[in-house]
């Protein structure tokens, strides 16, 4: 059993030494840097493993909780994979909490069970399980908002040496980042032999994953293998990577925002003109297509699929290539854009008949009020309008229908017939774009597409001053 009077007194005293200011500082520093205090102050979950960094992270929390009066809990998870040990992990983690009287929640999943079904490596799904269960305690509580973990300088430097071996970008290289969402790091500044050296001398208790040994796994080799051999480089090759990777970051974020600077001003409704694609720096370049795909999908591109496009794009042909995510990136004429790929992206013809009044179009996102005055309104809080026609009533026939293009498809105004393909051709319009493009018709064809010119092939409508009114509404948020 913990003695809660000792742990709450060495706790209390934690930080007064010479070498706990030191660590202190080093914290408030990185949460002052970093933008961490607000999220703290709307309350934090601490994930927390019982180990030295969870319980360094989760002490000084307890510490500053006393003066700013947030709410405070601790999350643990069972992963299920050490058995015995792990259980043990988990009743320590409960004691030390209760000693010091902080919420305390405990979860067991079976991660190697998970990891099987998912088709994933054992570090990625404790990983996922464990954030899965963050995201659902803050969602279902009204008092915590943030999730601190306690990843700390030496994690941030072993993640940038397995980032580098893998041949990583600028982004891979910033390591962990110290907030992400509503996720914050604290410690990301404060080597790992910091921490473990103020909780021994404090005589405060953690616990130890035997797991943590086994070199076979490559972050634990990258820890007991290689970051030994870089002290004989630099005294705290910790601090030394947190320089370089504050360095890398800085770039990043300019890159970054000027990649969305140029997004925001060449992008219309997604889509943007393949010369101006081609001609930016393939640093931008790869940036706003990451941009473009984000629209559709948590995926990005990767390199490869990012040098393909470029490839493709020089050779001034359209295209269309599939990327992760289930979306394809598109140069129809001289457009580019991204849509999410869909089961039923083969063409099929929608068809409904209209009647006086409103008739929504589900599948096209719009609905087509037909009336026999201009002054009608049937907009709405759900439909905007879009584009209206003025005809005369001798023209149409008895029934009016909806649908989209035919193969084959012309009809006559403006003195002379039109192939409709030659239309859609002539107006570069993607076969996207064709597809959802209404055709308002009656038994005798053709009557009206919009964007185009209204059916008026007989004499009678010189005479006949009679009006229908066919107004196409768009709904409210949908894609253009």
């Amino acid at each position: 059993m913990i003695d809660s009077k000792f742990l709450s007194k060495a706790c209390d005293v934690l930080f007064n030494c010479e070498y706990g200011k030191s660590a202190e500082a080093k914290i408030k520093l990185a949460i002052e840097k970093h933008g961490m205090m607000e999220k703290i102050k709307s309350g934090v979950a601490v994930g927390f493993s019982g180990g030295a960094d969870s319980v360094l992270l989760l002490i000084f929390l307890w510490k500053i909780q006393k003066e700013l009066n947030f709410p405070l809990l601790a999350i643990h998870v069972n992963h299920c994979i050490r058995g015995d040990a792990a259980n043990s992990d988990a009743c320590f983690s409960k004691e030390f909490c209760d000693a010091l009287n902080i919420e305390f929640l405990s979860f067991s999943e079976d991660v190697p069970a998970f990891a099987e079904k998912n088709k994933m490596g054992t570090e990625e799904a404790a990983r996922a399980v464990r954030y899965r269960i963050f995201d659902k305690v803050v969602s279902e509580r009204d008092d915590i908002a943030t999730v601190a973990t306690a990843h700390n300088g030496t994690d941030n430097l072993e993640t940038f040496i397995f980032n580098f071996m893998r041949g990583t970008g600028i982004s891979g290289l910033c390591g962990i980042a110290p907030v992400r969402g509503n996720i914050i790091r604290p410690l990301i500044d404060l080597p790992k032999e910091n921490i473990s050296e103020l909780l021994n001398g404090a005589k405060i208790p953690y616990v130890t994953d035997e797991t943590n040994f086994y070199t076979e796994y490559t972050r634990n080799y990258i820890r007991h293998e290689i970051l030994p051999k870089l002290e004989r480089l630099s005294s705290s090759p910790a601090v030394a990577a947190a320089r370089a990777i504050d360095n890398l970051r800085c770039d990043a974020d300019y890159l970054a925002a000027e990649a969305v600077k140029y997004y925001v001003a060449n992008l219309d409704n997604g889509r943007i003109e393949a010369s101006k694609l081609i001609s930016l720096h393939p640093s931008i370049f790869s940036r706003v297509i990451a941009l473009m795909a984000k629209e559709h999908s948590k995926k990005l591109p990767e390199k490869a699929h990012v040098e393909k496009i470029r490839s493709l794009l020089s050779k001034g042909d359209d295209f269309e290539l599939d990327i992760p995510g289930n979306i394809a990136f598109f140069r129809r004429y001289d457009v580019c854009f991204i849509k999410k790929k869909k089961a039923e992206d083969s063409y099929s013809e929608i068809f409904y008949t209209l009647n006086n009044g409103f008739n929504v179009i589900p599948e096209l996102d719009m609905a087509v009020a037909v009336s026999d005055s201009k002054n009608e309104d049937f907009s709405s809080k759900v439909y905007k309008f879009s584009i209206q026609a003025d005809m005369y009533s001798a023209i149409i026939g008895d029934v009016l229908h909806l649908r989209t293009r035919r193969a084959g498809d012309s009809y006559f105004y403006g003195g002379m017939t039109h192939k409709v393909k030659k239309l859609f051709n002539d107006k570069k319009l993607s076969a996207e774009e064709r597809n959802t493009i209404p055709v308002i018709c009656d038994e005798k064809g053709i009557l009206w597409i919009p964007g185009f010119g209204v059916r008026c092939d007989t004499d009678e409508c010189k005479n006949n001053r009679q009006h229908k009114w066919i107004t196409l509404y768009k709904k409210v948020n949908a894609p253009e």
